[in-house]
């Protein structure tokens, strides 16, 4: 064991610095990104009335140590093997067919057309928003069954745009075709809705899985290649921001066309650094843009004001807890998490954004949310090591959910709250795990074996 030891520590010197700052990149990426949205809360332009910012902070602080904590504790193992039985041509047809196939009758059940309004989404995202608010709350008159069955399937429909991108050079061309047309239907049909998680999920999504394909040894991109993905990404990411003011600032009722927030009854302050020398609409885009990403620590700083009431694991999803009542015919059970029993603030727990702390918290208290956040930080190294092995499909599937998961930690528990998208991680989460044959890990050796630069 000793001269294997030597021989592996001897081949690696070169690619160290590079290995160990690949392994912990997504972390370092993650920790700033959730501590800048800390601070735009404290210096944005919209004015939060924090009771205690002490304990706020405090408890951010903790929270963001934990998800690094937690990353760092397995960031130097080795990846596991993989040893599931789903090759990747299977999962690819399998997703791509199912998406394809629920794309049409989603679409009429969610916009009142089988070919998604894309024009009118467009040009109108308040009415297309408002509209399809109406049908899915069953304004319509017709059954969501279309829904349950996306539910049921949640973790096949969640596969095409990871596994399309990821894999990108080893799907054939008919392949790659059917996939890239699945991921614009699904946008399509978001805009058609009026909404914008699609298009954001897109536009985070893609640059992420270019990343990781290249870390993995997936793509071999030369600095040109890299210098053009990256100028395409953030003209996506603009084109996105100018679509999300217009549509925000359209709809009935806009906090961010009004400028003014009335969970605080305050408003935006026009002349705040950030925004005083801007374009009015790149102003209004980056309002809007505060908004939701900090409006929900605010959220967070009446939660922690509240005592523990345990909802034994249906409290961190409004999809299950609404279940619950449903089934047990306790209504009170839709009453109890931190979100809702803020409401009594001036709060609006459908209307608003209240970062994902409070549903957690909801089921395990704040102390144990940290504890959940470190698991979360520990689970998404362990998804971005399989995923630079390259070989398991479901862990870059895995990752991408983290990776979502970890941008909307600010704004909601985005892939818990909802049935598909819940269904999509825990259903994702236990084929991925299930899948993972331990090896040797690093702590044998002196140092890990490299990974791909």
């Amino acid at each position: 064991m000793s001269s294997l030891t030597a021989s592996l520590v001897q081949s690696q010197p070169k690619s160290l610095s590079t290995r160990t700052w690949v392994r912990l990149f997504p972390i370092l990426f993650f920790f700033c990104y959730l501590n800048s949205t800390v601070l735009l809360f404290a210096i944005g332009p919209w004015e939060f009335p924090v009771e205690s910012a002490f304990r706020l902070y405090l408890f951010l602080a903790l929270a963001h140590l934990a998800l690094l904590l937690g990353y760092l504790s397995a960031a130097f193992r080795n990846p596991a093997e993989y040893s599931g039985k789903w090759t990747l041509s299977k999962l690819m047809k399998i997703c791509v067919v199912g998406n394809l196939l629920l794309l049409l009758p989603t679409s009429h059940f969610r916009t009142g057309r089988f070919i998604p309004d894309v024009i009118g989404g467009i040009t109108d995202p308040g009415g297309a928003y408002a509209q399809s608010f109406v049908l899915r709350e069953g304004g319509g008159g017709g059954e969501p069954l279309i829904e349950y069955v996306r539910i049921l399937l949640g973790p096949l429909l969640y596969m095409a745009l990871p596994l399309t991108v990821f894999y990108w050079n080893e799907l054939s061309r008919r392949m790659r075709i059917a996939g890239v047309v699945s991921i614009l239907g699904t946008v399509a049909l978001f805009i058609a809705m009026g909404t914008n998680k699609a298009i954001v999920d897109t536009v985070l999504l893609v640059p992420c899985l270019v990343f990781a394909a290249n870390c993995a040894g997936k793509m071999k991109l030369s600095r040109t290649k890299m210098r053009r993905i990256v100028v395409a990404s953030l003209l996506a990411l603009l084109l996105s921001l100018a679509y999300f003011g217009f549509a925000v600032s359209s709809r009935e009722g806009s906090m961010v066309g009004a400028g003014y927030f009335v969970a605080t009854h305050t408003h935006a302050d026009e002349d705040n650094f950030l925004v005083r020398h801007l374009p009015p609409d790149a102003a209004t885009v980056l309002i809007g843009l505060d908004l939701y990403l900090t409006s929900g620590y605010y959220a967070l700083s009446l939660s922690l004001q509240e005592p523990f009431v345990p909802m034994y694991g249906v409290g961190n999803s409004m999809f299950l807890y609404r279940q619950a009542a449903r089934i047990t015919g306790n209504a009170g059970i839709a009453e109890l998490p931190y979100p809702v029993r803020i409401e009594k603030y001036g709060w609006n727990s459908e209307g608003l954004w209240s970062s994902i702390y409070p549903w957690i918290a909801s089921d395990v208290s704040f102390p144990g949310t940290i504890v959940v956040v470190f698991l979360i930080g520990r689970l998404f190294a362990l998804s971005w090591l399989d995923t630079l092995r390259g070989d398991n499909p479901l862990a870059v599937v895995m990752f991408s959910m983290f990776v979502i998961m970890l941008f909307y930690f600010p704004a909601n528990n985005q892939m818990l709250q909802a049935g598909e998208a819940l269904t999509a991680f825990w259903g994702t989460l236990i084929l991925w795990r299930r899948s993972r044959r331990r090896v040797l890990t690093a702590r044998t050796y002196a140092r890990p074996a490299p990974l791909p630069a």
